[in-house]
């Protein structure tokens, strides 16, 4: 390993863009934020598009301020969220923007798909759960709605695939991007299955492994930002992937949960779960670097980011060090909500809405902030313990470890809260897990980490984890069996 690599990770999230440049020396990584640009969807005629033209121009000119500072990356590797993505004619052009996941086309799309493909086969066959935005249910409105452009497309890219096209000139379907497009099957290659049943058109074309070299920038690319053979790199393309292939745990008897916004609470599996329990707890199989992992996607900061989005003003100022220190210290409510209620996804005011879910559970109503924050936290955390008992149901073996990264990482108490409902040891660290995971497969893809022991040495020197033993062990137990109980709760 030489002494120092530079690795360009772009990573399109559900509100920015960022360009993170990852350094490689010593044995460590360390990063920095080169650019960042907003992630705005665009309505046309009622439809919801990605804003492709937009964000490709913003990553060049993350590349160009590269150059500007005197920085060649030695790799460039994209990442963004699953499901969506474009359609290339025959002469390889963009038929239309692609549209984006929370455009309305795939509204009451089971009441179309169910009659073609039920959602238990369809898991069976492909491992991922079925949600009515897959990329599979975006084609299946297309085709129920008489979409041209299925006639006349000749390849299907998902968003990482369509970036890394247009940087590269080539056409590849990287495996952990296309496992959450229900059109992979269980054997990573795509299901014909699925293909046939759908009458979907022959646009899907060949699927990679994650850290596969697919060229250097196209030269006139190269030459409008300032860099000159700079390898395009198929990392993780789907951006939890990313993050668990940065996970930097030992043995194989753990478990992960990358905290952000969204929750997403997983195992590695030797393969693909597809059972029935597994599909009605809302779970699903996804690819990453070297193979499977079991994961199910939960709320997560959310709830604390819409509480603070009410309560910060310029005149009481609240950040998340003041509502964490705040539920430190707030005792006298013992309240507890269920996380899955489906009234809490998007509410217009996520106070009123914890407050009615605790009214309608007769628990009562917090009376100061710093208790309805610690209400939020201690429900996050017994939900994941939650989470970690159906893992331990659906995959016959219990995880003696749970590692948590992301943003949430950085939140001390829900870290403590987390071991004590889940009872095992939690490791927590790692905040840019996702840029780190993008990272590491270049480094793999270019042969500068070649070995698995490599990889997790670099993990843990970089990732600087602090561990947080279980606690008060009988009172968490009552919490869990409150919790669980919750579960029987209004949803």
């Amino acid at each position: 390993m030489e002494s120092e690599k530079r690795f360009l990770a772009i990573d399109f999230g559900a509100e920015s863009g960022r360009g993170i440049l990852i350094m490689l020396r010593g044995g460590k990584m360390e990063m920095e934020e080169i650019h960042r640009w907003p992630n705005r969807p665009v309505r046309l005629a009622g439809t919801l598009y990605w804003d492709f033209p937009y964000l490709f121009t913003e990553m060049l000119h993350t590349m160009r301020i590269c150059a500007e500072q005197g920085i060649s990356p030695d790799g460039i590797g994209i990442d963004t969220w699953g499901v969506d993505f474009g359609l290339l004619a025959a002469d390889g052009s963009l038929l239309s923007n692609p549209v984006h996941y929370r455009d309305h086309r795939t509204d009451q799309i089971h009441q179309y798909s169910d009659a073609i493909m039920s959602r238990q086969d369809i898991f069976a066959e492909t491992g991922c759960e079925p949600w009515p935005i897959s990329s599979l249910f975006q084609l299946a409105s297309m085709r129920r709605d008489g979409s041209e452009l299925l006639g006349i497309a000749k390849s299907f890219l998902n968003m990482p695939d369509l970036f890394n096209y247009f940087l590269s000139g080539r056409k590849a379907n990287e495996r952990s991007i296309a496992s959450t497009s229900n059109i992979m099957a269980t054997n990573a290659l795509w299901s014909r299955a699925v293909i046939e049943r759908f009458a979907l058109p022959e646009i899907f074309g060949e699927l990679i492994e994650p850290a596969t070299v697919l060229g250097p920038l196209q030269p006139a690319l190269a030459e409008e930002v300032g860099l000159s053979d700079v390898p395009v790199i198929a990392v993780c393309g789907h951006d939890t992937s990313s993050a668990v292939a940065a996970v930097p745990a030992e043995g194989d008897n753990w478990a992960f949960l990358s905290c952000g916004t969204w929750s997403v609470i997983g195992t590695l599996v030797d393969k693909p779960i597809t059972t029935v329990p597994c599909l009605q707890q809302g779970y699903t199989n996804e690819y990453t670097l070297g193979g499977w992992y079991l994961a199910r996607n939960i709320l997560g900061l959310w709830l604390l980011q819409e509480l603070r989005r009410k309560w910060n003003t310029s005149s009481d100022p609240w950040d998340y060090v003041r509502m964490t220190s705040e539920a430190a210290t707030a005792t006298g409510f013992a309240g507890l909500f269920n996380v899955a209620d489906e009234s809490l996804l998007a509410p217009a005011d996520m106070e009123v809405a914890l407050g009615k879910v605790l009214a309608d559970t007769a628990q009562g109503s917090p009376q100061t902030r710093g208790q309805l924050i610690r209400c939020v936290l201690e429900s996050l955390a017994l939900e994941y313990a939650w989470r970690m008992d159906v893992i331990a149901e659906l995959t016959g073996k219990q995880r003696d470890c749970l590692y948590l990264v992301g943003g949430g990482s950085a939140n001390k108490l829900l870290c403590q809260f987390t071991a004590n409902a889940c009872d095992v040891v939690v490791h927590a660290g790692v905040q840019q897990c996702t840029a780190m995971g993008n990272a590491i497969c270049q480094a793999r893809a270019l042969g500068i980490l070649s070995e698995g022991d490599q990889v997790q040495q670099v993990l843990f020197n970089s990732a600087q984890l602090q561990t947080y033993q279980p606690q008060e062990h009988a009172l968490w137990k009552e919490k869990r069996d409150k919790y669980n109980q919750s579960r029987k709760w209004r949803i």
